[in-house]
């Protein structure tokens, strides 16, 4: 073992070989590191603290406090649900977030189902094309909405289907279904065969071995699949703008947008029903966050 001199001889001398190299010390180097981590972070927190805190002054404030002194005031002195109030009174968030919580159920259920069932068998069965199969799903998922929104208004329209929760579900469906397909593949690839065959010698069949023994051991795979697909939902715009058009059908983040147009809505109530389309997210993403980032970094994207 080296004495505390021999230590220090070697710290010496490799300081001198930098120094005469031109190339900064190993300390310097975890400063930057430090230094280059620390302001990465800030930088990320003032983009995505700062919106947040604006949003929530403004919509806890009344505008005659907002507006004091003739500039904005982000320091409150006191809240008030003065905007939440108007909004319940004068416009249809209700009903918009009603059909929010509707289809968004609904295609999260659905995605998930799906997802489940053609992770499975991908993983599980041979058949043939199936690894263009699998490929084409991911390739599937990088098509932006707006692209399938117009076929589907078409298929839509021919089959006497729209403004409808039916439709709008099918629609979000098919744009969050292929990544959680894709997820739930690489998630059953983690299961091992050995609990299965398990299973089997002891007499249970293909279905009570999916529900007792794969589906629990791969809970953290759907649950992210289906964290998934209710944010696709949750935050979709174009689809519900496409495939609805009476405005009793509209989702919140359409409805939402309607807000601007009006000359009695103003920052608050804006900012206020921001805050409501904001909190179902950050609920599930704040209780389920241990499952959602074990189902993504077995996917690979953490």
């Amino acid at each position: 073992m080296a004495t505390v001199d021999e230590r220090r001889e070697d710290d010496g001398r490799r300081q001198r070989v930098e120094r005469r190299s031109g190339r900064l010390s190993h300390r310097t180097q975890r400063r930057l590191k430090c230094v280059a981590l620390y302001l990465t972070a800030l930088l990320v927190s003032v983009f995505t603290v700062v919106p947040v805190y604006i949003m929530v002054v403004i919509a806890l404030q009344t505008p005659e406090a907002t507006f004091a002194g003739g500039r904005v005031n982000l320091l409150p002195t006191e809240l008030s649900l003065r905007n939440f109030s108007v909004l319940l009174a004068e416009t249809d968030t209700v009903r918009y977030f009603v059909n929010s919580l509707v289809v968004t159920s609904s295609s999260t259920l659905l995605s998930t189902t799906i997802a489940v069932a053609a992770g499975y068998g991908l993983t599980r069965f041979e058949f043939r094309g199936k690894s263009v199969a699998a490929r084409a799903v991911l390739f599937s998922y990088m098509f932006s909405p707006i692209v399938l929104a117009i076929p589907l208004y078409v298929i839509f329209y021919a089959l006497g289907l729209l403004n409808s929760y039916f439709a709008l579900t099918l629609a979000l469906t098919a744009i969050s279904a292929p990544f959680c397909i894709w997820l739930m593949w690489q998630y059953f690839q983690t299961v091992p065969l050995a609990l299965e065959e398990s299973a089997w010698v002891r007499g249970a069949g293909r279905w009570r071995t999916v529900r007792d023994v794969v589906l629990p051991v791969a809970r953290p795979g759907y649950i992210s699949a289906a964290i998934f697909a209710f944010a696709v939902a949750w935050n979709d715009f174009t689809m519900a703008r496409v495939v609805m058009s009476q405005d009793e059908m509209y989702t919140i983040t359409v409805g939402a947008s309607l807000f601007l147009d009006r000359v009695t809505i103003g920052w608050g109530e804006t900012m206020a029903v921001s805050l409501l389309i904001s909190i179902p997210p950050f609920c599930i993403a704040l209780f389920l966050q241990r499952y959602l980032l074990q189902g993504f970094s077995v996917g690979g994207l953490e």
